[in-house]
């Protein structure tokens, strides 16, 4: 039951919505109907309703400035110059790029619009939506559409209003692109999130004559640093220094040897008398084992070991050292991601 309700209900805001539309879309066609019928008292009154509810519902400027042209052409035909440049004023302020169709207005109306925008000083900032550059390499490039010639002030300000960075003072004239290299008035990336790209326009008294600026908002990208490289297992390394079991065994196999030659029957001189040889060589075999004992002792350097070794821990030293230059690197590879917002217009102040 519920969902029937809501359905009826949605389905009649639909209705209603599209047939507010529908009459929107008839009073203006018979406001147009009237000034083509050089009804211009008629027009003039249905215009101003229209215009009305159009701005009251925060309509398209496109819709505004249709109606505003035909309510300042009827005006103007009505002898309301002053009411014209008011309406003309309006289109100018919504869109400094429009020009009035001359194959709908005739000579008059569109000659009163020109003399208006050429007194009309504001500009239509046009930024592109989402913008990524590296700070003090690229540049945000914004175009400036002016209504006519005369002074900007292009600033960036904080949240508040607070000056941040000036970008350019100076003419413009038809149009003009501005840049920022993405950094702040110290020459750092920029410290907040949100920045507001402001354009004030003066006349040529140097008088504030309007304001329009654009939200940025900002956001500091940066690409991941590379882990550290583990330092090498223990199980990799060689021992530098000889253990006390080599020369243990050395010794003690010398030992075990030669008392086994010196104890054997008098077989090596011939007679068992003559013991002199065996003795000889029971010593021989003796010094051997002390000899490998002196060669294999305790906490002698392996230096084969020990080289072994160092070259590993020369390979780990530089994957570190990589690792640090690449991280070094990733880390001034800053990159700031910029996304407009819609344009405002403020009323005239102190920039």
């Amino acid at each position: 039951m519920w969902l029937g309700l809501l359905g009826l209900l949605a389905g009649s805001l639909g209705v209603a919505t599209g047939g507010a539309m529908a009459q929107s879309r008839d009073r203006l066609a018979e406001a147009i109907r009237a000034y083509q019928d050089v009804d211009f008292e008629l027009a003039a009154r249905l215009l101003r309703q229209e215009l009305a509810r159009l701005s009251a519902s925060g309509s398209a400027p496109a819709d505004r400035i249709r109606a505003l042209m035909y309510l300042g052409a009827a005006d103007l035909f009505r002898g309301r110059r002053d009411s014209t440049a008011f309406s003309f004023r309006r289109v100018v302020l919504l869109d400094p790029r429009y020009r009035p169709d001359r194959l709908i207005f005739p000579p008059e109306v569109t000659s009163a619009f020109e003399r208006v925008r050429e007194l009309t000083k504001t500009v239509a900032i046009v930024p592109p939506r989402d913008t990524v550059i590296a700070p003090g390499t690229d540049s945000l490039r914004v175009w400036l559409v002016a209504s006519s010639d005369h002074t900007v002030d292009v600033t960036l300000r904080y949240a508040d209003g607070g000056p941040f960075r000036s970008l350019y003072r100076g003419p413009i004239g038809d149009s003009l692109w501005v840049q920022w290299d993405g950094l702040d008035a110290a020459g750092a990336p920029p410290p907040v999130n949100r920045v507001l790209l402001r354009v004030a326009s003066r006349t040529a008294t140097g008088d504030l004559a309007g304001i329009v600026q654009v939200p940025l908002d900002l956001r500091l990208s940066r690409p991941d640093t590379l882990p550290w490289p583990p330092p090498p297992a223990d199980s990799q390394f060689l021992p530098e220094r000889a253990n006390s079991g080599t020369a243990r065994r050395a010794l003690l196999g010398g030992v075990v040897l030669s008392s086994a030659v010196a104890a054997l029957p008098a077989l090596v001189g011939g007679t068992d008398a003559s013991s002199g040889p065996r003795i000889a060589v029971a010593g021989t075999i003796g010094l051997a084992g002390l000899l490998g004992y002196v060669l294999h002792r305790p906490g002698r350097p392996l230096a084969a070991n020990v080289r072994a070794n160092q070259t590993l821990r020369d390979a780990w030293q530089r994957r570190v050292e990589a690792a640090t230059a690449e991280n070094a690197r990733r880390r001034r590879d800053v990159r700031v991601v910029v996304r407009a917002g819609q344009a405002t217009a403020l009323q005239p102040r102190g920039p």
